[in-house]
């Protein structure tokens, strides 16, 4: 049995969150159904009315831009064709990107939320300046996104500041602690990139 919750645009079934948006009308014809729904992966009103949130603000964008390639262009009659290109659009039912999966940023709030308790507030710096790092130089992805490649580019990036090998070596711990608890909290199974990640010694000249 299913039964409403607090966060907008979601339903929740077994404890979990769905999100669901019925297709305006005008609209039908692009799709298979006469709504969207898919689980958020989420137990907690929190993470699910972020998501859900983020994810009904991508359908209204998506349906604005269906809505206008389905109206008529004003002053259609005044452009030059020969040198107009039109602006690609999504395929229409596609769901939006990543949507199912934290963000870091979602993931570092969970971490603190969840094992921060009685830690001193050292604990929620570490997590907050090591995600960070990541987050300034390669984006907020979703917990999925991130490749071995963001994560060597996280590490030159460091390395070209000046950190410390033993700093860029506790920070990838520290991130690795946080995407792993987040992985582990939203029943996903990854291969965590940050995790093995070699440090480049230095090279010095003679």
């Amino acid at each position: 049995m299913t039964a409403y919750k607090s966060a907008p645009y979601t339903f929740t079934k077994a404890g979990v969150f769905y999100i669901v948006r019925r297709i305006p009308l005008e609209l039908q014809r692009h799709y298979t159904s006469k709504k969207i729904a898919y689980s958020l992966r989420t137990r907690s009103v929190a993470v699910a009315t972020a998501r859900a949130i983020r994810a009904a603000s991508q359908l209204d964008e998506y349906w604005f831009h269906l809505r206008a390639q389905d109206s008529e262009l004003p002053g259609k009659h005044m452009l030059r064709l020969n040198k107009s290109r039109p602006v690609p659009l999504p395929q229409p039912g596609s769901p939006p990107v990543n949507t199912a999966q934290p963000n870091l940023s979602e993931c570092v709030a969970t971490f603190i939320r969840l094992k921060g308790v009685g830690k001193p507030e050292t604990f929620q710096r570490a997590a907050e300046r090591s995600c960070g790092y990541v987050i300034d130089i390669c984006g907020d992805k979703a917990l999925g996104d991130y490749t071995r490649k963001d994560a060597n580019a996280s590490r030159d990036a460091l390395v070209a500041r000046g950190m410390a090998g033993s700093s860029i070596t506790r920070l990838f711990g520290t991130v690795r602690a946080v995407t792993n608890f987040a992985a582990s909290e939203e029943g996903l199974t990854l291969t965590n990139p940050f995790g093995g990640c070699l440090l480049r010694p230095h090279r010095t000249r003679r």
